[in-house]
């Protein structure tokens, strides 16, 4: 349960809105027991049961993905000769350019022409477009410890962590789609343990920001092995004083949160100087939210996912909300193709698409067409009342977000159901696109120099400029002509260091193949099916 379930996993129960608010709580409902109590247990203070060590994954080798990126050397040179450059910076373009690269750093861009340093290595863009890496700010790496929260569901005595892939395969996947920047969206140690190796250099991977465990109320809607059990004040601030200490870049409130334990994580996250970005919880609401200093919020739909009747669709009201949230510079991460997914088509999903080869098995057999926990989910009389217009609304508070200057993130919350790791992220932009009605550019900036502001980047991160960090993706054709040319990667540049060819994102993604292929298959079982009532 690496994931949240996106734009609907985060909205809230209401005790006259019988079982799961999306597919992914009724796994969790179904799979994992209610830590923190229930509604007429004694409340705690603070309960965490989230992990503080990392397990064997992480001192795994690198054999998975062995041979696949060529390093660059210190002080050698990179140029990528003959590009149509997409700088990112005001909009401008520059055809027949080279961009020079030297020590992880971008060193110059100049029509092309001029002479080759001595010993370069060579990247012929010709009729190509070269532009920054891509961002997924909404992410959740499928750990081997959220893994083993899918125990219960699969006969296969209680181990999960076989359906794990390796970590540096994991991370070559969204490299691949051309990601050099990801937000974990509810990390643990597995994930710091990343973000340290792929700063340090011993791990290839995009650039990591992790946030902390979900800081959430009793009854949980997310295994204890992801989440903190805030009962009041004093357990919040706890949680932000262990989130400090732990060394999570933020802190991730959730949609049980009571209002005086997020008041008191608030608190804790000012002494510590660290940011907030995640839901808003029920007993909050968004204008006490941005009010009290929360940076940033993880879904769209939080602007309509809790209304009701006629309001739940008003965008005289969404439109209110968005102008609060500019107004106090509040970031939004948009996350339409989890909804789309999970909500709007998950009765109807196509399980044909060649992405699907890259879905982790588990998830394949949980979702299933003869799934007893998708037949079940499937023929739930719930689904309407929780999914009703949930794309459509979606991509209405995007657009009203945007409109009243909202600054929009890119990210997919995978993996969710059929939310493909790297993949998905291509869907989201033709979604903000054809959806919420951003412009091409305007999606291909919220992905590059807009992320790296979001996470204080240089002043040349983001972009293709002299001094910025050399995360540069080489495209076959323009996505300023064609959104969906962003899938169409021939080569990846990650910080500077690691160059990745097409023949070796080929044969990478072959190896995934084969390490799901090899995995052993999964039996989903449903315990405690008719028991469990409030996902």
């Amino acid at each position: 349960m690496a994931h949240n379930c996106g734009q609907t996993e985060h909205h809230h129960h209401h005790r006259d809105r019988p079982g799961a608010c999306c597919p992914f709580h009724a796994t969790v409902g179904m799979a994992v027991p209610s830590a923190g109590g229930d509604d007429s247990a004694e409340p705690v203070s603070l309960l965490d049961m989230t992990p503080k060590e990392t397990s064997g994954h992480c001192s795994a080798d690198r054999s998975p993905t062995a041979g696949l990126f060529e390093p660059v050397g210190d002080g050698q040179a990179v140029v990528f000769r003959n590009a149509r450059v997409l700088t990112m910076r005001d909009g401008a373009v520059l055809d027949h350019h080279d961009v020079l690269v030297r020590d992880r750093l971008i060193a110059g861009v100049a029509p092309t022409g001029s002479p080759l340093p001595e010993g370069a290595r060579v990247v012929d863009c010709t009729g190509k477009t070269l532009m920054p890496g891509f961002s997924e700010i909404h992410a959740h790496i499928f750990t081997v410890n959220w893994a083993q929260a899918y125990a219960p569901m699969v006969d296969n005595g209680g181990d999960c962590s076989a359906y794990v892939l390796p970590y540096d395969l994991m991370l070559f996947q969204l490299l691949a789609n051309g990601i050099t920047r990801v937000e974990i969206m509810a990390g643990c140690p597995e994930t710091l343990w990343m973000r340290d190796s792929v700063r340090s250099g011993t791990l290839v991977g995009p650039r990591f920001s992790v946030g902390s465990p979900l800081v959430d109320g009793a009854p949980l809607m997310h295994s204890p092995l992801m989440s903190f059990v805030v009962g009041d004040r004093a357990g919040g601030e706890r949680a932000g004083d262990i989130i400090a200490e732990m060394g999570y870049d933020f802190a991730k409130p959730y949609s049980r949160l009571p209002a005086e334990g997020y008041h008191g994580l608030m608190d804790a996250l000012d002494r510590h100087g660290i940011r907030a970005m995640g839901h808003v919880p029920e007993k909050v609401g968004i204008p006490a939210a941005v009010a009290r200093g929360q940076g940033g919020i993880a879904h769209a739909a939080e602007l309509f996912y809790n209304e009701t009747g006629p309001e739940r669709a008003s965008e005289q009201r969404m439109a209110r909300l968005a102008a609060i949230m500019a107004e106090a510079g509040t970031w939004l991460q948009a996350t339409l193709v989890v909804v789309q997914r999970t909500a709007d088509e998950f009765a109807n999903l196509d399980r044909s698409h060649p992405d699907i080869a890259y879905m982790n098995p588990l998830q394949r057999a949980l979702w299933a067409e003869d799934s007893p926990l998708f037949m079940s989910i499937k023929g739930s009389p719930n689904m309407d009342q929780y999914f009703s217009r949930a794309y459509e609304l979606g991509c209405v508070a995007t657009r009203l977000a945007h409109q009243a200057g909202v600054r929009v993130l890119t990210g997919t919350d995978f993996p969710n159901p059929f939310v493909i790791e790297g993949f998905a992220l291509h869907d989201e932009f033709h979604m903000l696109v054809e959806g919420a009605g951003m412009t091409r550019g305007e999606v291909l900036f919220a992905t590059t120099r807009q992320a790296a502001i979001y996470h204080g980047g240089h002043s040349a991160d983001g972009m293709v400029a002299k001094g910025g960090i050399a995360d540069l993706v080489v495209l076959d054709t323009d996505p300023l002509a064609d959104i969906t040319a962003t899938r169409q990667i021939d080569t990846v540049l990650v910080d500077g260091r690691s160059l990745l060819s097409r023949a070796a994102i080929e044969e990478g993604l072959t190896r995934i193949r084969q390490r799901y292929a090899a995995m052993p298959p999964a039996n989903v079982v449903m315990p405690g099916a008719g028991e469990h009532s409030d996902g």
